[in-house]
């Protein structure tokens, strides 16, 4: 399992707060991997009761997420049919938690979310200063936003998401004695 870094080294990229939001990316995704360290197929898909969700289903979130804001933000495109189907459930979750209720094993899990962060930081190393500060359409239709809010948001909620699944393992293990 990776540890954390307690230092965010900068001068890595075109921006130096590029290199901030990154290090905060980076130690995000490294205590989420440790929380879900050891997690049991059960534990994964484990629903404390109706409505919840499941630890799977939180971790599909942050990797539909993940990809849906570098399609949007980066890409400049909306998501195809394809991408709706895989990443919509995800992205709204609710009603379509059922679907998201699986049998995946921690290991796809895993895997996505390293394939989404791959793709993610491959593209960002690709931007210079302007294309990272400049305005874009989006969340807020009079305002709009910017790369750097869309790293900060995408770091926001994988946090928030981290601390459910910290008490869903919390819920599981004083349900189930462990």
């Amino acid at each position: 399992m990776q540890k954390r870094k307690n230092f965010i080294p900068f001068g890595q990229n075109k921006d130096t707060s590029l290199d901030y939001l990154l290090g905060i990316l980076e130690d995000a995704r490294i205590t989420t991997l440790q929380r879900i360290e050891g997690i049991s197929q059960a534990e994964l898909h484990w629903q404390y009761a109706k409505g919840w969700n499941t630890i799977g289903a939180l971790l599909h979130h942050i990797y539909a997420l993940e990809n849906y804001l570098r399609i949007m933000f980066l890409d400049n495109r909306k998501l195809t049919e394809a991408e709706l189907k895989e990443f919509g459930p995800a992205l709204k979750m609710g009603k379509y938690l059922p679907q998201l209720i699986t049998n995946d094993s921690i290991d796809f899990y895993l895997k996505k979310l390293i394939d989404s962060r791959t793709i993610l930081l491959n593209e960002i190393h690709q931007l210079d200063k302007e294309n990272f500060h400049k305005r874009r359409d989006g969340y807020d239709k009079e305002n709009g936003c910017n790369l750097a809010w869309v790293l900060y948001h995408l770091a926001e909620d994988e946090l928030h998401h981290r601390g459910q699944i910290s008490i869903l393992r919390k819920l599981y293990q004083e349900k189930l004695g462990v």
